[in-house]
């Protein structure tokens, strides 16, 4: 009998006032890969994009981080996902280009997270509501970036 399992994880950290670093991991039973992405915030643009292939299956897997380097530039916006793959995807790797996407799409909660923490030490009554208000003033590029959280964002 034949098996599979896939387990994905995407976390983020606050590098620095300017940089979120976002990072991402793939390991199935074909394929172990791993990202990482710094962020330039406000602007949410690409600053670098490294990654690895631990387990693949050809040899022209472990060419597919040339690719990489394609995504730095690149701005979080509407029309995002769909450059990561023709430039990532396509020529490269549509697991690196699906894993790069997921994690440019955690990037709303990490926005939402990171606002709550800062306005929350000046007023603790602040409600989430107010904190995603004051996430699409900041960043009004990413309300209609991510499917999964564009109806968050529109209330």
């Amino acid at each position: 009998m034949l098996k599979f399992c896939r387990t994905k994880f995407v976390g983020f950290e606050r590098e620095s006032d300017d940089i979120l670093k976002i990072y991402g991991t793939l390991d199935d039973t074909l394929y172990s890969m791993q990202i990482e992405i710094k962020l330039q915030l406000p602007e949410l643009v690409i600053q670098s994009l490294t990654g690895k292939m631990r387990r693949f299956t050809t040899p022209f897997c472990e060419e597919a981080t040339n690719f990489l380097t394609k995504g730095a530039g690149l701005k979080i916006e509407p029309g995002f996902q769909s450059k990561v793959k023709r430039l990532i995807g396509r020529p490269g790797c549509r697991h690196f280009a699906n894993l790069i996407n997921e994690c440019c799409e955690s990037i709303i909660p990490a926005l939402i997270c990171m606002k709550y923490k800062e306005l929350h030490e000046e007023n603790p009554e602040i409600s989430i509501a107010e904190v995603i208000k004051e996430v699409k003033e900041t960043y009004p590029q990413i309300a209609s970036f991510c499917p999964t959280y564009s109806n968050l964002l529109e209330k």
